[in-house]
């Protein structure tokens, strides 16, 4: 069957390039669809029938296989662009509301596009919550490769020693700072009240 593939938007477009979708190729198209949804980046199909204006009943049960086996991949197919003959044998076998039928490539875009955003946030979320997770094993693998010596009671009892001599070394300090006398005051000497002695007056013997 001829046909094309591409893809827009994490969406994989299937485009039929034949005008009668019978028996013929609905082997085919069963083959192609379980290789697209086993794979992770082609999952969510588009099916694009704007070609193809006939379809038998084989190719209505392809359609149907398509759907089931996209949701049992947890992934999505839908259909655009039907002609009116299908869109009407759909109805008839009552699978026109069970299956996601639009009307254009354009309109599944613009109804998907919150939803592509919403799911490309949650990712960078958890690729952002990952690499910190990784970040916290990195740092509890540093702690881990600590020696066990480093927690050893000698290194405490130093820290402690340690400790005591510089308490006694400011109760040092302490103490000869109290027996350093405080310095005496300067100044100019205080002048005497009292007046000084008169002075004895010798009496010179005379020499005979």
């Amino acid at each position: 069957m001829k046909h094309s593939i591409s893809t827009r938007k994490e969406l994989t477009i299937l485009k039929l390039e034949e005008q009668v979708f019978d028996v013929r190729h609905a082997e085919w198209f069963r083959t192609t669809i379980d290789t697209m949804v086993s794979d992770e980046a082609s999952k969510n199909i588009i099916v694009d029938f704007s070609q193809v204006k006939a379809i038998d009943s084989s190719g209505i049960g392809s359609i149907l296989l398509a759907h089931q086996r996209a949701n049992s991949s947890d992934g999505l197919a839908i259909f655009v662009s039907l002609c009116q003959q299908i869109k009407e044998l759909l109805k008839l076998a009552n699978l026109d509301k069970q299956l996601f039928i639009f009307s254009s490539i354009n309109e599944v875009m613009t109804l998907i596009e919150p939803a592509l955003k919403g799911k490309r946030s949650r990712k960078a979320r958890q690729q952002r919550n990952e690499n910190d997770n990784d970040g916290d094993d990195e740092m509890n693998e540093e702690i881990d490769m600590l020696p066990d010596d480093a927690y050893d009671n000698e290194s405490f009892d130093d820290m402690d020693d340690e400790t005591d001599d510089s308490d006694e070394r400011e109760e040092d300090d302490g103490k000869s700072a109290k027996s350093v006398k405080k310095p005496k005051k300067r100044g100019r000497p205080k002048k005497n009240s009292q007046p000084p002695p008169k002075a004895v007056k010798k009496k010179s013997k005379s020499l005979d």
